[in-house]
């Protein structure tokens, strides 16, 4: 007999009748994977959800399912090989056209998946459960001064969790540690025969420059990202054509459109109609591809749009009018109570994550080569350019929208991105004259940090911030 908890968890996200009936043992079994039990379910239906989530929503009701099929896709991977099937592994932080152009060109026989991110975002953002916690992460080797993202990809790849795809295509543009998690799973397991595909570019443009602006370094990257597309596809044997890549591109940028529109609606209302944790769990697909495909999140992101102007219309959100607004340079996601706390201290979340709108996209990338036009969109990223130039973006994107303060922290475990914040955040300061806050903590191991010391620290930042609107 399926047990009552799973089906309540269903049931809160959407689930019913026959559909529930067919999905609830593929859930039962996407559980069991990972490793989360009745009680675990109970609590996340009966108290996380709801305490964390505005689950009043049904876009966010169906942004949810969309990671809990997405589980239950990663169990079938193995019975996808089986059958001929390709697989296409990435991690979080890659190009999500050139990801999804492969699914397109594979029509049904390749799938693409970003197993560690799926799986540590659901466990911490919709269980409260720490992913290494969860998965056994007790090797002191792996978590030294490592990223947890990384490590969850290390142990599970090693210990079987994680399904040995046909190939890794492996993005180190912003994460130059995600490469050496691959070569290190390559040097222990050695008998997967995992073929591995790197894209990656010196991180060392000159400070101040612009570097999406610098053809030499868009043209060396687009070549880069072709051949490492030629290189996929040797492997899975599925070539992608100008045609497959154009759609995907048509894909991300509808996605892309549907997240500005949300954007605009939500920043330009008072009150703020949802809050941050909602403008995250809509952003998703910046940068990650999902093999139940993306139709599934833009009929979510449609949904949502309804809801938010109905919202507004109302004049209902989830603090008074004239609550201060704070933009969050990360995604809090997996540290949903960090949105809270703030809330409960009178001030709302914005953004869920600092990257350029399909505008800023639009308006600087015309061109008919679509790696091209991807390469260039990397470099549009504040997280893959020179510190001056990350600066620069940051400002236009808060300069757009009313703001009362930014947030930035929670890469503390990050050498690039992590290490520069403190600096960065001054410049910012000084091109808008938006007061930034910067909290410690780690979005991939939130347990590292104390969740007490985050709360007086949150307080002080929120009485300051209603200080300055008065």
């Amino acid at each position: 007999m399926a047990g009552q908890a799973s089906v309540r968890f269903l049931e809160l996200l959407g689930w019913k009748g026959q559909e529930l009936e067919r999905f609830l043992p593929q859930w039962e079994q996407a559980a069991k994977y990972l490793d989360v039990s009745e009680s675990d379910i109970a609590y996340a239906a009966d108290e996380w959800l709801p305490k964390y989530w505005d689950i009043s929503l049904l876009s966010v009701k169906k942004m949810i399912a969309v990671f809990v099929r997405e589980a239950v896709e990663l169990t079938k991977m193995e019975q996808y090989k089986a059958q001929g099937h390709k697989i296409l592994c990435a991690h979080n932080m890659a190009s999500f056209a050139c990801l999804y152009a492969n699914k397109l060109a594979g029509k049904g026989k390749l799938h693409v998946i970003c197993p560690d991110y799926v799986v540590s975002t659901i466990l911490q953002a919709f269980f409260g459960k720490r992913s290494e916690a969860a998965f056994g992460q007790e090797d002191g080797a792996l978590r030294c001064a490592h990223c947890a993202l990384n490590c969850t990809r290390v142990k599970e790849s090693i210990g079987g969790k994680f399904t040995a795809p046909t190939v890794t295509w492996s993005w180190g543009l912003y994460c130059d540690e995600a490469p050496k998690a691959e070569e290190y799973i390559a040097c222990l397991k050695p008998q997967q025969d995992v073929q591995i595909v790197l894209v990656t570019a010196p991180h060392d443009g000159a400070m101040g420059e612009v570097e999406a602006d610098n053809e030499a370094r868009v043209d060396y990257l687009a070549r880069k990202i072709r051949s490492c597309q030629r290189q996929v596809s040797e492997q899975t044997g599925i070539p992608v054509t100008d045609e497959d890549m154009r759609r995907a591109w048509e894909d991300h940028m509808a996605y892309m459109r549907r997240v500005e529109e949300i954007m605009d609606l939500v920043l330009q209302a008072d009150p703020q109609p949802i809050s941050g944790n909602e403008l995250a769990l809509f952003r998703v697909c910046l940068q990650a591809c999902f093999d139940v495909g993306i139709e599934t999140v833009n009929e979510a992101l449609d949904i949502a749009v309804e809801e938010i102007r109905e919202r507004i219309r109302k004049g209902e959100g989830p603090l008074p009018k004239g609550a201060p607004r704070l933009a969050c340079y990360f995604a809090p996601l997996n540290v949903p109570w960090v949105d809270r706390m703030f809330r409960e201290n009178g001030v709302n979340l914005s953004f869920g994550r600092l990257y350029p709108l399909a505008s800023m996209i639009e308006e600087k990338i015309r061109t008919d080569d679509l790696y091209v036009a991807a390469a260039r969109q990397i470099y549009m990223s504040p997280d893959a350019v020179n510190m001056k130039d990350a600066a620069r973006i940051a400002a236009e994107l808060l300069n757009k929208y009313p703001i009362d303060g930014a947030l930035l922290g929670f890469y503390d475990f990050d050498r690039w991105i992590g290490a520069l914040q403190k600096t960065e955040m001054r410049l910012v300061e000084e091109q808008t004259g938006i007061p930034h806050y910067y909290l410690e903590g780690d979005f991939w191991a939130s347990d590292k940090f104390s969740t007490e010391d985050r709360k007086s620290i949150i307080r002080g930042i929120s009485n300051c911030l209603k200080i300055s609107n008065i």
